[in-house]
């Protein structure tokens, strides 16, 4: 369906572009590097929401190679791209106003009370680290369901890098397999913080073992969201200790090594051409595509919210989709897939970023929302892993267990991965309760004093 939409210059928006990633660049510089940080979550969490994907993507979003995944919806999405432009600058601006909302002292103890609302996720991940018995445990317990997931898709499909393809082949594995994924990065990246302040060899064997038993899972996101959290906290443990250029070569590594993955996942295995497929994947692909996808969604929209459907079929995450007719309509992948035109069931849908999904949903309200709930919680948790790392002994442990905050604020967010929130759920109440079994049977300490 057409709509006319209004006309906002080229000229403008570069000119808008060019302005906030200059001022991204000198606050970084004045605010991070400055005071001794390399890098920090709050800028982080900018980068990777608002600047690499909207800003510095925005002419490779209009270049005429997107023809090579647009097909012919490439000039409705190019005349649709300066209007997303200017709706992500909103959101990006919401999230400036969300880092300075927690800093003022909100009358009527309003940040006492989300200070204590936004802990629960980190007593509860501290709780699950208090235990290496149980982290072993559990490790275990992921390695057998991963083992048996792994054996139906081998049975079927034979040796190959993506179980992600052959549970959309098969809708009723696809939500057994999401569990198991998350399950597994959830101990898995719980293991690692612990070995970082513990060095408790076991539990970096489990993180590795857990990480090659999700390579086959064929998400690279799985691999990455085990280590990356961890990796900035142990970069801000260091600050000066180690360059800028190293931390961006390192970071060059870990992208050059996730596009391989990609590779393997598709039957390709060679390294001789992977410098040009990951440029073209980098700028044209599918990997950080959220400008370019938000303005695909919108150029094919019918401009009738969505009122909320996606984030209640997200709240319902726990009925598979196979299961509950709502879900297999309004869910986020659904949503945008139908849009553009792709089966749902065979495609997962496009990724229309940070602020796509609370747009379609409640128009410019949903944006300044979504921008100003995560620029909250990635200021508190840039706080608080600074504080744990400044303390004295400096905890791993209580920095990492801040930021599993973050995924829970994607989610509300971006209700695609919404599931994990409930996966995460159980992953505490299960370790609560293995907790207790272990005092029940834990031998009971003694305290022997001498006579009077």
């Amino acid at each position: 369906m057409s709509h006319s939409l209004p006309r906002i210059p080229w000229t403008f928006c570069y000119a808008l572009d060019c302005l906030a990633i200059a001022g991204f660049a000198i606050s970084y510089y004045r605010k991070c590097y400055c005071r001794g940080y390399r890098i920090d979550f709050w800028y982080a969490q900018v980068f990777l929401l608002c600047v690499f994907p909207n800003m510095l993507m925005l002419p490779f979003a209009k270049s005429e190679l997107n023809v090579l995944v647009l097909g012919r919806d490439l000039n409705a999405v190019t005349a649709a791209l300066p209007i997303i432009f200017l709706i992500t600058m909103v959101g990006y601006l919401a999230i400036l106003s969300g880092s300075g909302l927690w800093r003022l002292q909100l009358g009527g103890g309003l940040r006492h009370t989300a200070a204590k609302v936004l802990d629960a996720v980190p007593h509860c991940s501290m709780m699950l680290m208090s235990s290496r018995g149980v982290l072993i445990f559990q490790s275990a317990l992921c390695l057998v369901l991963q083992a048996m997931i792994l054996a139906i898709y081998f049975s079927q499909s034979g040796f190959a890098f993506d179980l992600r393809g052959f549970t959309f082949a098969n809708p009723s594995l696809r939500p057994v397999a999401l569990v198991i994924s998350n399950y597994s990065i959830i101990i898995a990246s719980h293991c690692l913080a612990r070995y970082i302040d513990k060095k408790e060899r076991i539990l970096l064997a489990c993180t590795l073992l857990l990480t090659c038993g999700l390579v086959f899972f064929g998400a690279r996101g799985n691999i990455l969201a085990i280590y990356m959290n961890v990796l900035i906290c142990y970069v801000v443990m260091l600050r000066r200790k180690i360059s800028l250029l190293r931390v961006i070569s390192f970071a060059a590594i870990i992208l050059a090594f996730a596009f391989y993955l990609g590779n393997a996942r598709a039957g390709e295995y060679s390294v001789s051409g992977l410098a040009g497929s990951i440029f073209f994947l980098l700028f044209y692909g599918n990997n950080f595509s959220d400008l370019r996808d938000f303005a695909w969604v919108y150029s094919a929209w019918d401009h009738v919210l969505w009122g909320g459907k996606t984030y209640v079929a997200a709240l319902l995450a726990f009925i598979p989709r196979f299961a509950s007719h709502f879900r297999d309509t309004w869910g986020l992948g659904v949503a945008t897939a139908s849009t553009v035109g792709f089966d749902p069931q065979v495609h997962p849908g496009v990724r229309p970023g940070a602020f796509g999904e609370g747009f379609f949903n409640f128009g410019l309200f949903g944006v300044v929302v979504v921008g100003l709930l995560l620029g909250i919680v990635s200021r508190r948790v840039d706080n608080e892993v600074k504080r744990a790392l400044a303390s004295s002994p400096r905890s791993m442990m209580k920095a990492f267990s801040s930021t599993m905050l973050l995924g829970v604020a994607g989610a509300f967010a971006v209700s695609a991965g919404f599931s994990g929130v409930y996966v995460l759920a159980g992953v505490y109440l299960f370790s609560w309760f293995c907790l207790s079994v272990q005092r029940m049977f834990a031998p009971q300490k003694v305290l022997v004093t001498g006579a009077p």
